[in-house]
């Protein structure tokens, strides 16, 4: 038995979990992935594995944080996404097989393991300075109010629609706010555009210039529909976008500018600010046909999401203005001309990154100061009032091309000399570094090749239905994430990378030529394209099957898994029986946090790791009565432990704790699970333990979250669950 089949150390690990959660390991901030899963949990899952059960939780969290080695253990992730598993297995000494049906994961993490000196790393950014960024930033230069001259950091647009009533241009602005910070709430007058500054919020604002009174928080459209001023007519904006024959126009309104002598600053555009516009305009238009940018159409067919095509983006090009794209397309060809192809494929890296804040889809926090990167959410989301970013960057921003570079610099330094991040007294934290681990990998390209390199990894862009390269009972672990159904739909959001990153990558990566990033055979729930829930079902059990061959007998395959939908439990469940696993453990800890799609008020804040093996089970109760009893008694030690651990636990928590124990016993004692000489199916078994959790979130207090500290409450909470325990016999 292996320690993860025993224990697994939340009381150390959660914290460290969720404070990663808002916060990720440098090496996972080199660029955009969606649902990606926390390194500090996937390393302990690679300690837990490795380690025998006789050792102790001490015993791992020493391990954890002081360093330890898997000594060439041969690590398999069949849907490797960001690369969570590929990192952390390689940091701690094993071999790595990483799988991806997706050349954007499949390149994201090719970059994150692969080494660079740091020296060659930044002449190379520096001479990209010197041209690149010295073409780009004559187009975001300004004057500070103090007629000093200054740099732009942000230039703030609006989407114009005309009234289908009067025929009036309307400017769709949701508010006429900038800023609402430090005291001092910056705003803008929606008659002449001037900015006016106020100690707080005042809802009868007046313009010092024009006269006019405004309420700052009121503005023009809200929710999808616009608000004509002049005749007071509602309509939607989609209906406009639909009678201007495309998306809308824009118009630029005001800026943020950054001032050597005077800091930061808000002011309206002037006319110097539109003549550099205009500059930008023409010069796009005189070299459109030679830039380096894409000119793929967004694809309809089978789209999810209908967005952002209805709103008139035809074109991925269409999604960024002309300033950008001639900034863009100039600095992508700058850096295809570096001959040192590991270089070169870093900074194409964080030029991929600086993509998700600079495009006409992300917005200006006003709280923050600064600009929301476009895939906060996993959606293409059009807004009102985008905010144009400075490409290369000043001093201070987000999102910039230089900040994207430092984000990958930071994220080498990280691989040179890893740490984790753990809790110190007063909240504070410090890092600590784990011995002598390294995130350094050879790229090989064959199992054999692996099997005699150092600090090996083979990493393999096309579907793991079939692993032909992977001799039979040869991996000592599976570890990995599959996707989550209908939950994310990671080729139609990652086309908005690949397009750019094949212009650059089709010559050498066969995976980079197609048009865009979609493949018939990912594993997906998508109706839209026929891809059914029983399609979904079909190709996961297909690589689990593949899975279950290439791993030795004995070993395990572990993956993370949780959703709030007893049919997806019972579907997991299912898979796993039919591809000849059954679960031998399911240890319960915290999952991405606050950053984390999953982790919104209402969502699930826990992963279920589900620890399996190759059937059959040598667990010889099949009594139904005597397995809900062992689901409970594990349910309620593991609700005790997070609580312990200092984390709350919320009704949809309780859920999925259950579901993962029900899951758990009842593929241990699969097929011949009896109620008094009935049959009970998965299904009857998993809506059983459903009920039983909806009586606990019932009956736990008025704010549904079961109290803490812990040691005040042990009593009621046992009471919660045992209960209908009880109520059922």
């Amino acid at each position: 038995m292996k320690f993860i089949e025993k224990s697994f150390p939340v009381q150390y690990l959660n914290s460290v979990a969720k404070a990663e959660g808002n916060s990720k390991k440098p090496v996972y901030q080199m660029h955009k992935w969606w649902a990606r899963r926390l390194g500090s949990v996937f390393r302990m899952i690679l300690l837990s594995a490795f380690n025998d059960q006789k050792e102790s939780d001490d015993d791992l969290w020493h391990k954890f944080c002081n360093g330890a080695n898997l000594n060439n253990a041969i690590v398999l992730d069949p849907f490797m996404g960001g690369g969570t598993t590929i990192v952390e297995a390689n940091r701690l000494g094993c071999k790595v097989i990483g799988v991806d049906i997706n050349p954007v994961a499949w390149f994201i993490t090719k970059k994150e393991i692969e080494p660079v000196d740091l020296n060659d790393l930044d002449n190379a950014f520096q001479a990209l300075e010197k041209n690149a960024g010295d073409f780009i930033k004559q187009y975001y230069h300004t004057k500070c109010p103090q007629n000093h001259k200054a740099e732009v950091m942000y230039f703030f647009w609006v989407k114009v629609a005309k009234c289908k009533s009067c025929g009036i241009t309307v400017k769709l602005f949701p508010n006429y706010e900038l800023s609402r910070r430090d005291h001092v709430n910056v705003v803008f007058c929606p008659h002449c555009l001037q900015i006016v500054e106020t100690k707080e919020y005042n809802p009868k604002t007046k313009c010092p210039e024009c006269g006019t009174i405004f309420d700052p928080r009121k503005g023009l459209s809200d929710r999808g529909v616009f608000r004509c001023p002049e005749c007071k007519t509602k309509q939607r904006i989609l209906d406009a976008v639909n009678a201007n024959g495309g998306r809308l126009d824009i118009e630029l309104h005001a800026l943020e500018g950054y001032c050597n002598s005077c800091g930061r600053f808000f002011k309206r555009v002037d006319s110097d600010d539109i003549a550099l516009w205009e500059r930008a305009r023409r010069e796009y238009k005189k070299c459109e046909d030679k830039l380096l940018i894409p000119h793929q159409k967004i694809p309809i067919e089978g789209r999810s999401d209908p967005r952002p095509v209805n709103h008139g983006y035809t074109y991925f090009k269409d999604m960024f203005n002309e300033r950008q794209l001639l900034c863009l397309s100039h600095l992508l060809e700058e850096i295809l001309k570096i001959a040192d192809t590991n270089i070169r494929e870093l900074l194409l890296i964080a030029f991929s990154d600086c993509l998700d804040a600079n495009n006409m889809f992300c917005k200006y926090e006003i709280e923050w100061h600064k600009i929301s990167l476009f895939f906060g959410f996993h959606a293409y989301h059009p807004i009102e009032r985008p905010t144009e970013n400075n490409i290369w960057g000043t001093k201070y921003g987000r999102g910039t091309f230089a900040k994207c570079f430092e984000k990958v610099r930071r994220a080498k330094i990280f691989c040179k000399k890893p740490y984790e991040r753990l809790p110190q007294s007063k909240g504070k934290r410090f890092n600590k570094y784990t011995g002598n681990e390294r995130i350094e990998a050879n790229i090989v390209q064959s199992f054999d090749e692996l099997k005699r390199t150092d600090c090996a990894s083979l990493l393999y862009c096309d579907t793991a239905e079939n692993l032909p390269f992977i001799p039979d009972k040869s991996v000592d672990a599976v570890i990995t994430d599959p996707p989550y159904f209908d939950n994310i739909q990671y080729s139609e959001l990652s086309d908005f990378f690949y397009v750019w990153l094949r212009l650059g990558l089709k010559e050498l990566y066969p995976a980079f030529n197609p048009e865009f990033s979609s493949n018939p055979s990912e594993i997906v729930q998508n109706e839209k394209m026929g891809k059914t829930m029983e399609f979904f079902n079909k190709g996961l059990k297909t690589i689990l099957q593949e899975c279950g061959r290439v791993l030795k007998d004995e070993s395990l395959l572990i993956f993370t898994f949780h959703h709030n939908q007893l049919w997806a439990w019972e579907s997991i469940g299912r898979i796993l029986l039919d591809a000849g696993f059954y679960i031998s453990a399911t240890p319960i800890v915290r999952s991405e946090g606050k950053s984390g799609y999953h982790s919104s008020e209402g969502n699930i804040k826990y992963d279920c790791i589900l620890a399996c093996r190759k059937r059959p089970s040598k667990w010889d109760n099949n009594n139904w009565t005597s397995l809900k009893e062992l689901i409970l008694r594990d349910a309620i030690s593991w609700t005790k432990r997070t609580i312990e651990s200092g984390m709350t636990v919320t009704g949809v928590d309780i859920f999925t704790i259950i579901m993962g124990k029900t899951i758990e016993y009842y593929t241990k004692s699969f097929p011949n699970i009896k109620y008094k000489n009935d049959s009970i199916t998965l299904a009857q078994a998993l809506q059983e333990m459903k009920d039983f959790a909806e009586y606990i979130t019932k009956n736990a207090q008025p704010e549904r979250t079961l109290p803490k500290p812990y040691a005040k409450n042990v009593k009621q909470l046992t009471l919660f669950i045992s209960e209908p325990q009880k109520s059922t016999k």
